[in-house]
């Protein structure tokens, strides 16, 4: 197993040393942060009753709190290093239980200019049927319809029409709607219509996603729903319909909106 991790360890390095020099600019780290990574996961890996090994898919990278804003600009980094340690892992045959991300979380314990590593298998989400099987049954039966006129309303001014059956919301390029907040993540949010009606999932954030003051996993909007994305408000909007109110598939914490943001 030692050689896969080499094999994944050296892609790492020859696709991030540049990048991962401008996370570290102005402070020594304690270790090298791709050794560190790879060290965590080969340390973390589980094999499950049909023999396959299993990797972990959550890395909370614990950074001192003086020193989480400048890690935070480089999420996209981060972002782009757990994606391509997912994709080089899984062709390494290893099974990852969702895309692999990497989180920031401040810690007063961590000294200045160091970090710590930890690794998590993702719980499964009991309750919930997969997205996926409920996207081809609606499929099966007939073509989803979008709602009329659905739109969402930027900071209260500018107008984003939602005219496709996908949406998808973040602050990479390659996305529908384009958000440049640094609390954003680079696919933070995707707007699927299920049953006629948008609902809303979080892709994986590290900031999470908030509905009406209230974070969540999930839920199916309706007019005038509040969308808290980064420190974006997003209001929800269409034509009337003789919908139910707002219903909440599954929340994360009923807390109001929290004050520091961790990404």
């Amino acid at each position: 197993m030692n050689k896969e991790f080499d094999r994944i360890e050296e892609h790492l390095r020859v696709l991030f040393e540049e990048k991962l020099s401008k996370i570290f600019t102005g402070h020594q780290a304690q270790r090298p942060l791709v050794d560190v990574l790879i060290q965590v996961m080969e340390n973390n890996i589980q094999m499950d009753p049909e023999g396959r090994l299993c990797a972990p898919d959550l890395l909370i990278l614990r950074v001192p709190t003086e020193d989480l804003i400048e890690w935070q600009v480089h999420q996209d980094i981060l972002d782009d290093i757990a994606a391509t340690l997912h994709q080089i892992g899984t062709k390494e045959r290893f099974l990852f239980q969702k895309p692999t991300r990497i989180e920031l979380n401040p810690d007063t314990e961590i000294k200045k200019g160091r970090f710590d590593i930890s690794a998590y298998f993702s719980p499964k989400e009991p309750g919930l049927r997969d997205t996926a099987v409920m996207v081809q049954e609606e499929q099966a039966e007939r073509e989803p319809l979008v709602p009329d006129n659905a739109m969402l309303i930027i900071a209260g001014k500018t107008i984003f029409p939602l005219e496709k059956l996908v949406v998808n919301i973040g602050r990479h390029s390659s996305n529908d709607l384009v958000l440049n907040d640094p609390h954003i993540s680079r696919h933070h949010a995707q707007l699927r219509v299920i049953k006629d009606h948008f609902v809303i999932f979080d892709v994986g954030s590290t900031a999470g996603l908030f509905l009406n003051g209230k974070r969540i996993s999930q839920a199916t909007l309706h007019a005038g729903d509040v969308i808290r994305i980064g420190l974006a408000n997003l209001i929800y909007n269409q034509e009337p319909t003789n919908t139910f109110p707002t219903s909440v598939l599954q929340t994360k914490n009923d807390n109001d909106f929290p004050g520091d943001y961790a990404e």
